[in-house]
């Protein structure tokens, strides 16, 4: 798995919700190195926990985690995108995840956390806010604030270690938290091919239906995050799904 040893943008963008991404400006091409990989097969016992507060004051630690967020999903989404690399993220975004206490990060056990080396994969979680009143996307909050439900994006895992449990293990993580916050259900979202399969999300879908996930809702991608319309290379839909905790 390559990143960046550069930050991935000289240009200040401000922090972005979790379900957008940041758009235009996304034209370069990342100069990438080695990352290293810690020699380990099978089953791992990650030790998961949300991510220290410190950790948004490190700058290496936030433009590797950036740039790798924005590799793995620049692999796993290919074919939807008119932009190749596609930016999933930004560092102004991965900080405001460590600040306000919601990036669930997965670490190699009995190595030092706080080491991007020995960081698996990681997550964010939060309760899902009361719509707003010019929101166009209300399936990223909640109208119902007595009843909260937790939200779990942005989720990766280094490829070398896919099939180890880091991606089941993160979104238990990410379910308790939501128990231990109050949440009756569980949300996640993915992007899905509209007339045409994409193995990947096909793939995902079904480990998340796995998991005890529903599809809740379905709609074209434009209409459910419409700022990802003008960046679509062929159809898509936005998927819904949740489990009751």
């Amino acid at each position: 798995m390559t990143v960046s040893t550069e930050s991935p943008s000289t240009s200040p963008l401000a922090p972005l919700t979790d379900e957008k991404v940041a758009v235009l400006n996304t034209n370069e091409v990342v100069a990438t190195s080695q990352l290293p990989s810690p020699p380990l097969r099978g089953r791992i016992n990650a030790d998961i926990t949300i991510a220290p507060a410190y950790l948004a004051e490190d700058d290496t630690f936030v433009n590797s985690l950036t740039n790798l967020i924005n590799e793995i999903y620049t692999d796993a989404e290919r074919g939807f995108w008119s932009i190749d690399p596609f930016t999933r993220t930004n560092p102004a975004e991965v900080r405001s995840f460590i600040t306000s206490g919601t990036l669930a990060v997965a670490w190699l056990p009995g190595y030092s956390q706080g080491c991007i080396e020995y960081l698996l994969g990681c997550g964010r979680v939060q309760l899902l806010p009361p719509p707003e009143p010019s929101s166009r996307t209300p399936s990223h909050s909640n109208p119902d604030p007595s009843s909260p439900i937790g939200q779990f994006g942005c989720l990766i895992c280094r490829p070398e270690y896919r099939g180890s449990g880091v991606g089941r293990d993160l979104l238990k993580f990410a379910e308790d938290w939501t128990r231990e916050k109050g949440g009756k259900k569980m949300q996640v979202e993915l992007v899905v091919g509209d007339g045409w399969e994409h193995e990947e999300k096909t793939k995902l879908a079904g480990w998340y239906e796995r998991a005890g996930y529903e599809n809740v809702k379905e709609v074209d991608l434009c209409e459910g995050i419409p700022e990802l319309g003008p960046l679509l290379a062929r159809k898509a839909r936005y998927r819904v799904y949740q489990k009751t905790l």
